[in-house]
């Protein structure tokens, strides 16, 4: 959802949900700085594909907007860049969504990627890791409800209560291709969010993924697996995806098919057509392949 128009998102919303879509997600971006010190890390040349005023509305704004407007279909942050942000102010938001969507919220989470956010934010970068390991165990342990403490290197706080909590245990997804990224889902989320991926590349990544849950000793439990797939385009090549162990598979029903992940996530993000076609593409993929897997 990160260039559908703000405008068009409750529409789309409540035609995805009517189509028997399962989730949708929103994207972060507290600001854009003109420039930017290093390179946007997931286009060929690190260049910035969206127009720097492009309206992004805050993600929990969005999603509650799109919330109340629907009845079944579930929302994901990805990626909440909480590694800038203050985990017990975040964790109140989530759950004020979660109370509104009837827990119909997934926390997708990630490092943020510009030193200037950091900076201007006035949080240290090289901590940012760390940060953000310490920020998944607060939100975790401010879910559970009651009275909670918690007293880490980076966050620390004596018995306080949060309300309202969700009624059930909402899912933490931890995105990001680096090793660190990796290791982090496979030890703190779960599940894993990636970004595109072509169909050659997935059971290596996955069989890494994998590789570091049983390092952590955590490869027999539940844990969801979701990433952008464009060349599987067909009921079959979804059904391969799925016996890798793919659980989600992230779509634009309205981008061009076959696009291949050297053409980078902008591509596809690029592609907005208007609202009426968005729609028809929406109930289109929910024909012809979502309903082969209900």
């Amino acid at each position: 959802m990160f260039m559908v128009p703000p405008a068009e998102l409750q529409d789309v919303a409540r035609c995805a949900d009517e189509a028997g879509w399962h989730c949708l997600q929103v994207a972060d971006a507290p600001f854009f700085p003109e420039t930017t010190s290093v390179p946007y890390p997931y286009t060929p040349d690190g260049s910035r594909f969206w127009p720097l005023d492009m309206p992004v509305l805050d993600p929990w704004v969005a999603i509650t907007a799109m919330a109340v407007a629907t009845k079944r279909i579930r929302f994901m942050t990805s990626v909440l860049r909480l590694a800038v942000r203050q985990p017990l102010l975040e964790a109140k938001s989530l759950f004020s969504v979660a109370a509104l969507a009837d827990d119909r919220v997934t926390l997708g989470v990630g490092l943020a990627w510009m030193p200037e956010e950091f900076k201007w934010l006035h949080v240290d970068m090289k901590t940012r890791g760390a940060r953000q390991d310490e920020a998944i165990q607060v939100v975790r342990l401010l879910m559970s409800g009651g009275m909670q403490e918690f007293h880490g290197k980076h966050f620390d706080f004596d018995r306080l209560i949060m309300a309202p909590v969700p009624k059930k245990k909402l899912p933490i997804y931890v995105g990001g291709t680096t090793p660190p990224a990796m290791r982090r889902a496979a030890r703190l989320g779960d599940g894993w969010v990636s970004i595109i991926h072509n169909k050659a590349d997935v059971a290596g990544v996955i069989a890494e993924l994998n590789g570091y849950r049983r390092e952590y000793g955590r490869d027999k439990e539940p844990f969801d697996i979701m990433l952008h797939c464009p060349d599987a385009d067909s009921v079959d090549d979804i059904r391969r995806l799925e016996d890798l162990g793919v659980t989600d598979l992230q779509v634009t029903p309205w981008s061009v098919p076959g696009i291949m992940a050297e053409m980078g996530v902008g591509t596809l993000l690029q592609q907005q057509p208007p609202l009426d076609v968005k729609r028809e593409a929406i109930r289109r993929y929910a024909d012809k392949i979502i309903a082969k897997f209900r």
